[in-house]
């Protein structure tokens, strides 16, 4: 349900967002900012059980609790990169917004260190 709510949303703003585009693209700028920061908002909010259930998987397979922030900062900085890439898109700009998605690739790779490492130990313990 809330996806519905969030997708209206968004196309509820689309209109006045093309209008201003037309004459202020600044304001339709800081507009599109706006909703992208209540959509995160509810995003957050509808993400709460499913990061609850993770946890609980976590549990039950007996994986350290430390790689649960790893695995949600990894999936945040994509976000985030893919987000700040569409409003430089909307810009105008397509090397910024190509600068923004390498950038987040590189975090996401560095973030996600930790897990190759336990991979990696856990391969290196089967085979020595």
């Amino acid at each position: 349900m809330e996806i519905i709510k969030m997708a209206g949303l968004c196309v509820l703003c689309l209109l006045p967002v093309v209008l201003l585009r037309k004459t202020t693209p600044e304001q339709a700028m800081l507009l599109t900012i706006a909703v992208l920061l209540v959509a995160l908002v509810q995003c957050v909010r509808a993400a709460v059980p499913l990061l609850e259930e993770i946890e609980e998987l976590f549990a039950r397979a007996g994986i350290e609790t430390f790689y649960m922030p790893v695995l949600l900062r990894t999936v945040g900085a994509a976000l985030v990169s893919r987000v700040c890439a569409d409003l430089c898109k909307d810009g105008g700009s397509q090397s910024l917004a190509s600068a923004v998605e390498i950038a987040g690739a590189v975090a996401a790779a560095l973030i996600s260190l930790p897990l190759l490492e336990a991979v990696i130990n856990l391969l290196l313990g089967y085979f020595t």
